[in-house]
């Protein structure tokens, strides 16, 4: 007797929908949805909402719980830290959702009473759930995480791996051919540039001085430009020099006051008929 197996993988197989499953998921979270609904609508009332917004509590807590649950299990999250995050989300909005559906209960049974602590944490509520989903936002947007080590994927059963191909060795490379030798010509030199005009060996500060007298006897100015020319000194130095060669040059004789007082007793006595 034979028997036959079939090589078709039990991972290749498609995955047939069950109608009678999805049905069951679609009650359950039909009666599931409009008893947590009541629930929550009626504990917003009891702890102060308004009639018109009280709806908006339990719409705040579905919403949140959905949302949490299409990133965490969808597969356009490719971050590792946003699915991680909003696997926690996921629980949190369910556990919160049994918290307030309880709490309600055990209000109507006159069990606990509506104190402010209550009141507080229900106001709460949405602008807590607000501010993690836009947290969860954001991680989404994030790039994917990096993998430390890429597994390769399993050989279905009943194959085997393919071996691994051979390494074919590299031809050798062929040796380079002896360079040629150049014809060019070495460069000239480039000729050198014209020595500067050598300017006469420093002077001291009191030679310098005294041509400055000189030239002022001979009646030219000296100024600092004619110094830092003729001498090459410093513009610093050629002021102070021309300064004080300006400063120490003698003035002119003034007449003495017995020479003056010849002269106009003479010019009297010419005057005099």
């Amino acid at each position: 007797m034979t028997t036959h197996t079939n090589d078709t993988p039990a991972e290749e197989l498609p995955v047939r929908r069950d109608w009678l499953l999805y049905a069951g998921m679609g009650t359950v979270g039909a009666a599931a949805a409009a008893s947590s609904y009541a629930a929550l609508q009626d504990l917003a009332v009891r702890t102060g909402w308004w009639m018109q917004l009280s709806w908006l509590l339990p719409l705040t807590i579905d919403a949140y719980a959905m949302t949490a649950v299409r990133v965490w299990l969808g597969k356009s999250t490719r971050n590792d830290h946003a699915r991680a995050w909003a696997k926690a989300n996921a629980i949190g909005a369910i556990v919160l959702s049994v918290a307030g559906n309880a709490v309600d209960h055990a209000i109507a049974a006159r069990v606990i009473p509506v104190g402010w602590p209550l009141i507080v944490a229900v106001s709460a509520v949405p602008p807590i759930v607000l501010g993690l989903l836009v947290h969860m936002a954001h991680l989404r947007t994030l790039p994917p995480t990096a993998q430390t080590a890429i597994s390769s994927p399993a050989a279905p059963q009943g194959r085997q791996p393919p071996p691994p191909a051979e390494e074919v060795p590299l031809p050798p490379v062929p040796p380079k051919p002896p360079a040629e030798p150049s014809n060019r010509q070495p460069r000239r030199r480039a000729k050198s540039a014209p020595k500067r005009q050598e300017l006469p060996p420093g002077k001291t500060d009191q030679e310098l001085i005294d041509a400055a007298r000189e030239r002022i006897a001979a009646g030219q100015q000296p100024s600092a430009t004619w110094l830092i020319k003729t001498y090459g000194v410093g513009t610093s130095r050629a002021a102070r020099i021309r300064d004080a060669a300006l400063q120490s040059t003698p003035a002119a004789a003034e007449p003495a006051p017995e020479s003056v007082l010849a002269l106009s007793g003479a010019t009297e006595l010419e005057s005099t008929p």
